[in-house]
This record gives C-alpha cells, sequence and structure tokens, in this order.
C-alpha cells in the first residue's frame, strides 16, 4: 500500500499536482483496485490500385495522406469503420496518418 501512495505521489508532482494530507490518508486506507485494460483493436491500411481500404478506424477520425516530402495532398473524414476509399494520385510513395496509426503505402 505503501508503493502505490509514492506512486501516487510521484505521479502527481510530475503534472505539478500537490497531494493534499488528507488525500494521502484517503489513499492510503482505499480498497485497491484491478483495472483490466484491453488492447484496442489495431488499425488496418492496406491500398490496391488507386483505392486505400481501411477498418477498425475511430468513426470521426481523419485520415490524411502526405508526400514523401511532408505536403498534406489529401484528407477524408471517416465516417465509418471500415471502408474502401478512391484517391486519385499520382504513383508513387505517399504516408497515411489515421489516429495514431502511421503507414508508408505506394500507388502503382
Amino acid at each position: 500500500m505503501k508503493n502505490i501512495l509514492t506512486l501516487i505521489v510521484l505521479l502527481a508532482l510530475q503534472v505539478g499536482y500537490t497531494v493534499s494530507a488528507q488525500e494521502k490518508k484517503t489513499a492510503a486506507t482505499a480498497t485497491p483496485v484491478t483495472v483490466k485494460q484491453e488492447e484496442p483493436d489495431s488499425i488496418e491500411i492496406s491500398v490496391a490500385e488507386n483505392r486505400i481500404v481501411v477498418s477498425n478506424v475511430p468513426v470521426g477520425s481523419t485520415l490524411e495522406i502526405y508526400s514523401v516530402v511532408g505536403i498534406k495532398v489529401k484528407e477524408i473524414e471517416m465516417k465509418h469503420t471500415s471502408g474502401e476509399y478512391v484517391v486519385n494520385l499520382a504513383k508513387g510513395y505517399y504516408i497515411v496518418r489515421v489516429a495514431e496509426t502511421v503507414r508508408k503505402i505506394a500507388i502503382r
């Protein structure tokens, strides 16, 4: 229990939060809670000719396509968790970003 309290205090100090004596006392007497953290479904991105196929995408996120020099060439709002989008890009390599997932693709 002392280790948990120490961890809480150290984390609070890292974010600039001060812990009062009452909060320390409450943390020391609190019942431990086990939290099961599940891995989110990974976003899948693939290319077929001039189409990008995505799945497991958060609705409302944005699919961004960049040239290899970093210029944004296309932006598509994700209205469904999976789909196929025609991109009509010149042949070459591009970087695709959806949420925190980034992939390199080749349009052939």
